[in-house]
């Protein structure tokens, strides 16, 4: 994840606050209490960009135009609603609590808005970096399915974004429950973080899990799944991933940074840095090859260095590769081969084995959403296959053909998605097994035995779309994730709550 997606966000009303209980999610909208012609109240979701209609736009709801009357009337706006059919940018969502003919959007109360059996509007206005913004909203036209229309403009500078969406209930993917196949065992938040802050990625290691967040890293003792203890906290600002070494009696964290950071975490109580590395990192991965373990850097101007960690203490740059994307955004690395996550400029197969001249040997440039974010490979039946998700909305699993005899080489060869208004996040894959991190849809389990048609076979769904941290960002709720296949305990890293553990109770 960007940092700078989650700073956007805040700047449009992304919220984050207390710890949240397992409610189940509001039922689907009241349809009108009268039918309602929908020829006469359909509309097409769009988005249009254009000047200022005037010195001060969209001050009012009529600005938009007409709108169909009487058909908000009964409507229980309260909980959060899904912004649908429009590219959505950071935010997905948007939470309404209604207070008389008052109306609260996003939590702000220095706002509201009004609401009456027509129309509810709201608008705000505030000064960024010495200009002046402001977000006027506009709800109308409930549909026979109990959906809405919403009319929403973002103007600055003399222009407007103005797009029109299609308003549904926030809940879980349809037909689901919280879990299948899934159990949660515990879960850690600790009640001293500041907010707004998040909670990024997670690897565990013996008993403890290194769960990394915009505050450091904090070292959670997981010896007992429900009932996971702190036991240290190094500190250093925002923090984006981690991965773990070890060398003779002590361990390391390798934690991707600007600059990067190793630290001994031998004595969890006291985690110390003991070595600086000199690249600004959005990701970092590691492997063991040849009695030598290694360290690949994902790096914010686009590169992928490679570094000789094993005296952890001192590394040594071997070699770099240079991408042709924005950046290195994450990657895996099996066996000197490096699948590298170039965001814009696709999914890169590299191949590091002369570390001091890695060359790349494929590429898959053309990926859905155009955001190459996260990738993980695997064999099954023999075909070494790729699990690659990228990080929008609509951002789905795809399944890769990643073995260069194949006539799929470097193809997508099987998909899944839940929703196109949610993304997935991070994966990982063992044999015939896939675990992924899906954001607003939780955490899913899947079977690779087809891997063109990769099967659900458990989920945990994470967030609660009207809980107290629940957020309005496309990116919210399940973001990293580590997997125990020997115990079959699945580390969810969620960016309100902390740290999730679950058990896999999926068929074997």
């Amino acid at each position: 994840m960007q940092r700078n997606v989650f700073l956007a966000t805040i700047l449009v009303g992304f919220a984050a606050c207390a710890a949240c209980g397992n409610s189940s999610p509001a039922v689907v909208a009241d349809a009108p209490t009268t039918p309602i012609d929908s020829a006469t109240t359909g509309f097409v979701t769009e988005c249009k960009s254009g000047p200022a209609p005037s010195a001060n736009p969209y001050a009012s709801a009529a600005d938009f135009g007409p709108t169909t009357a009487g058909t908000l009337d009964g409507w229980v706006p309260n909980g959060r609603w899904f912004m649908t059919g429009i590219p959505l940018g950071s935010r997905s969502s948007v939470l309404f609590e209604k207070n008389g003919s008052a109306l609260i959007v996003d939590r702000d109360t220095s706002a509201p808005g009004t609401i009456d059996a027509n129309v509810a509007f709201q608008r705000t206005s505030f000064d960024g970096n010495g200009t002046n913004f402001s977000i006027s909203l506009r709800v109308s036209n409930r549909q026979p399915d109990g959906t809405l229309r919403l009319d929403r403009a973002v103007c600055d500078n003399g222009m407007c974004r103005v797009c029109v969406a299609r308003l549904e209930r926030a809940t879980w993917p349809a037909g689901e429950t919280m879990s299948s196949n899934i159990i949660k065992l515990g879960e850690y938040r600790d009640p001293n973080w500041e907010e707004p802050a998040y909670t990024y990625n997670v690897r565990v290691l013996g008993k403890y899990a290194y769960l990394v967040r915009d505050d450091g890293m904090h070292i959670i003792d997981v010896s007992d799944p429900t009932r996971p203890v702190k036991v240290g906290h190094w500190v250093n600002g925002y923090t984006n991933d981690v991965k773990l070494v070890v060398a003779g009696a002590k361990t390391f964290a390798l934690i991707a940074d600007n600059p990067s950071k190793i630290v001994d975490v031998t004595d969890p109580t006291m985690p110390m840095t003991v070595a600086q590395v000199n690249e600004s990192a959005h990701t970092v991965f590691t492997e063991t090859r040849n009695d030598k373990v290694y360290a690949y850097w994902g790096n914010y101007d686009a590169t992928c260095p490679v570094y000789d960690v094993t005296n952890p203490a001192m590394p040594q740059k071997l070699g770099s590769f240079q991408t042709d994307g924005p950046f290195v955004h994450d990657m895996m690395v099996d066996n000197g081969i490096a699948y590298l996550n170039a965001w814009s400029a696709g999914f890169y197969r590299v191949d590091y084995t002369n570390p001091a001249a890695p060359v790349a040997t494929g590429r898959w440039a053309d990926t859905p959403t155009n955001t190459s974010h996260s990738s993980w490979t695997t064999v099954v039946n023999g075909r070494k296959i790729a699990l690659h998700g990228g990080e929008a909305a609509g951002a789905h699993l795809s399944i890769v053909d990643v073995d260069p005899a194949s006539p799929m080489f470097m193809k997508e060869i099987g998909s899944y998605q839940t929703r196109d208004y949610t993304s997935i996040h991070n994966v990982m894959a063992f044999g015939n097994r896939a675990y992924v991190a899906y954001y607003h849809d939780g955490t899913r389990v899947f079977d690779l035995s087809d891997p063109t048609n990769p099967t659900l076979i458990g989920y945990y769904n994470t967030w609660d779309p009207d809980g107290p941290e629940s957020s309005s960002g496309v990116f919210d709720s399940a973001v990293g994730i580590d997997v125990d296949m020997a115990k079959r305990l699945i580390y969810i890293a969620d960016i309100p709550r902390g740290l999730i553990i679950l058990q896999d109770q999926t068929p074997q």
